[in-house]
């Protein structure tokens, strides 16, 4: 599995929780298992794509309602990236599959 990063430059960062960072390892086992290495990197790196317009600004999701203030949500693939913004960094809460119950998750 590739290795899991947190910093996307020296301005931009994403933090992941120990959770969001399980989630993420979650799907790239699984994607492996199921379909093959390079699917599993390939939505791997797709994922990290989207933690670094997260961090960088050029992606925005949107706001969770009924949720903790501040908590918002990006759509990835099958995914929800659930994070919030923080004053240095972009603070990734969950990485949750589209069917699961985000809130008995969060």
């Amino acid at each position: 599995m590739k290795s899991i990063g947190n910093t996307v430059s020296d301005v931009a960062t994403y933090k992941l929780s120990p959770l969001a960072r399980k989630d993420l390892e979650g799907i790239w086992c699984y994607s492996w298992e199921r379909w093959s290495k390079d699917q599993a990197d390939r939505y791997y790196s797709q994922i990290v794509a989207a933690l670094h317009g997260l961090a960088n600004g050029s992606r925005e999701g949107k706001p969770l309602i009924g949720f903790k203030t501040g908590y918002l949500s990006l759509s990835c693939g099958s995914h929800f990236i659930s994070y919030a913004r923080r004053k240095n960094a972009v603070e990734v809460i969950r990485i949750l599959h589209q069917r699961t119950n985000i809130g008995r998750h969060l």
